[in-house]
């Protein structure tokens, strides 16, 4: 039986640099943030794992997506696994698979759907830190490593916060001889957890910014489009297109899949992908809401141009605005801020949704 052709794009020089950071004794607990579809979770199963696997290390991956209303039952179950698979040849490589099947499976659906949290039992929170505290003495001379993925979801709701104080607790008493990995999909709620005195991981990682994917990436599928189909695009307008996405893996993959299924030419396959990610995140509403010179500070701030130059304010007034003020310009950049449109992280300025610059241009013909 032949195995399916894999176009998972490998980052190993990324896989090790944070396995060194992980295992080298200065680094406890790493916070890794990045928007949304960028391909963290994909890296962590299938880069970051075999990674730490060599560098003897235990990697538990566990995300609080798996089970939304009650991320306790899902952190349980990911270590009572660990602990029964553990000297079991192969053993982690099949719940690694397993993740990557059911990540599949889930697609989009994990990150919608009402929310309906369960606090946790005070039973649950003990059987939580004492199957941590038996893994790692279990594990002997290798190092555990939680790999907890979306872990912004546990400030989405008050019911969750004992779970909070619970992990912060357990992950402080055992100190070095454990290490741990957040990453986030939410950029302001990784913020919120870690930057907020009054929040119970306040100041407990050290943050990093997750690398985007680059050019090398979308040569990478470029050349399975050739190689397995005989499809062949111009690279400069596949890179074009993957930046105006925001490096977004996901929507790139699925250009990638609607090339393969339908082998049409790549502006075809782009404005159909465009509409899907506009009708997804219904970007009609969400713009709509932002007023004319909010939509042009956006713009400005995707094509990374100055807000405030003769270019910008021609900008404004194709909008419809006036010559806008500086204080004008900065209130309606903080009112993006605050509509989690956009986050500043180390001068750096991130979107939160991918593509909306790109329709505001389409729908204004920018």
């Amino acid at each position: 039986m032949s195995m399916a052709i894999s176009w998972h794009y490998n980052r190993p020089v990324l896989a090790k640099n944070i396995t060194q950071q992980l295992t080298s004794g200065l680094f406890n607990r790493l916070a890794y943030l990045g928007q949304r579809r960028i391909g963290k979770t994909m890296f962590l199963l299938k880069d970051l794992t075999p990674s730490l696997v060599k560098a003897n290390c235990l990697p538990v991956y566990i995300s609080m997506w798996s089970n939304k209303n009650a991320p306790q039952k899902e952190i349980i179950n990911k270590l009572q696994r660990s602990l029964e698979q553990l000297g079991k040849k192969n053993a982690l490589q099949s719940l690694l698979s397993a993740e990557v099947t059911k990540l599949k499976a889930l697609g989009v659906t994990a990150e919608f759907g009402k929310l309906d949290p369960v606090v946790a039992t005070d039973d649950e929170l003990t059987i939580i830190g004492n199957l941590i505290r038996q893994l790692v003495t279990a594990a002997k001379n290798k190092r555990v490593i939680l790999l907890i993925d979306e872990v912004q979801h546990l400030i989405t709701a008050k019911e969750f916060s004992p779970l909070q104080y619970m992990l912060r607790t357990i992950f402080d008493e055992l100190n070095e001889t454990i290490g741990v990995l957040y990453t986030g999909s939410s950029r302001r709620g990784i913020e919120a957890m870690f930057n907020n005195k009054d929040m119970p991981f306040y100041n407990s990682a050290n943050q990093v910014a997750f690398p985007h994917l680059r050019d090398d990436y979308v040569r990478h599928i470029h050349s399975m489009l050739k190689q397995h189909f005989n499809l062949s695009y111009d690279i400069n307008e596949m890179i074009e297109y993957f930046n105006s996405i925001n490096q977004s893996a996901f929507w790139f993959d699925r250009l990638a899949q609607y090339l393969a299924l339908n082998q049409v030419g790549l502006k075809e396959a782009c404005r159909s992908i465009n509409e899907m990610m506009a009708l997804e995140s219904q970007y009609d509403s969400t713009v709509d809401a932002l007023t004319k010179l909010q939509q042009g500070v956006l713009v400005r701030i995707a094509d990374n141009q100055s807000r405030y130059d003769e270019d910008a304010i021609a900008l404004y007034r194709k909008l419809g605005v006036k010559k806008p003020s500086r204080s004008q310009i900065q209130s309606a950049y903080k009112s993006l801020e605050s509509k989690r449109l956009i986050t500043k992280v180390s001068n750096t300025i991130f979107f939160e949704e991918s593509g909306i610059a790109r329709f505001i241009k389409e729908k204004y013909d920018l």
